[in-house]
């Protein structure tokens, strides 16, 4: 009798909505074990998958969450890392308590998690990160600078982890997708005063409906699939042909046109008014 094929363990931090959800939802019908993590199991809604409580910007609540995984699988195959927010308003408006709260999720809490699971991962001989950043982690958006400054800190970071983690036979790969249809716009955080700053608004609000325009969070997800199963899988992933071509352009274009490209694209004015 053919021994049955022993399923995969995910551990997916924000996957309460957008393209966790849909990430996590795709590979519990795939047949892989989930776990989908949430700030809030309160107010979460139910699903399919595995939820539980994690605040990544708490160590304690990383280590427990870990150890939950672990004492209800004995393994962690593949750790996602999807957690994040935008942080909106000029660079000058913004206190010094919310860049280091951006960092804190954005990044740093990243870090909790490879942290606690990489150790796992070693122990086993094998194991898959797959970070999910941005395109905009390419571009120094206008007023939302910082959500663009932590995804390119979370890029780097991963290009490191790649290559450090190859002698462990663990993968880690970004993927940096572009606009996507999600509730995103919801979960941005704003600068004190934003409201007041016409320029701010319209950017965001460019943004806004950019994303209301943009691919479905299946399509993210079934690239993240497409990478577990890579058996050589890229360090980025850009997904969609229009950040394909942006991304050349960039390559090619001089900074000062690249500047003056995404100044148009946001409409941010030569002069205050």
């Amino acid at each position: 009798m053919a021994r049955k094929k022993e399923k995969k363990v995910v551990l997916l931090t924000g996957a309460s909505g957008g393209i966790g959800t849909a990430i996590a939802e795709l590979l519990l019908s795939k047949e892989y074990t989930v776990y989908g993590t949430t700030r809030n199991l309160n107010s979460a809604a139910k699903a399919a998958y595995n939820q539980l409580q994690l605040d990544v910007q708490e160590d304690s609540s990383v280590k427990e969450c870990v150890q939950e995984v672990m004492k209800k699988e004995g393994k962690i195959d593949i750790l996602i890392n999807n957690a994040g927010y935008a942080l909106c308003g000029a660079l000058k408006d913004l206190s010094m308590n919310l860049l280091k709260d951006s960092f804190e999720t954005n990044l740093f809490g990243v870090h909790r998690m490879v942290q606690e699971v990489i150790p796992i991962m070693i122990k086993q001989g094998r194991g898959r990160i797959i970070n999910i950043g941005t395109f905009g982690g390419r571009l120094g958006l206008p007023f939302q600078g910082i959500y663009s400054a932590t995804k390119a800190a979370l890029a780097v970071y991963s290009d490191a982890l790649k290559i450090e983690s190859l002698r462990d036979n663990i993968k880690v790969s970004i993927l940096e997708p572009g606009d996507i249809k999600t509730d995103f716009h919801a979960g941005r955080k704003y600068s004190e005063g934003f409201e007041n700053d016409p320029d701010a608004l319209k950017a965001v609000e460019i943004m806004r409906k950019d994303e209301q325009n943009g691919i479905k969070p299946e399509i993210v997800a079934k690239l993240a699939l497409k990478v577990i199963k890579a058996r050589r899988p890229k360090p980025r992933y850009i997904l969609g042909f229009k950040y394909y071509f942006l991304g050349t352009l960039m390559r090619l274009l001089p900074y000062t046109l690249h500047s003056f490209v995404i100044r148009l694209l946001y409409s941010v004015p030569k002069k205050r008014n």
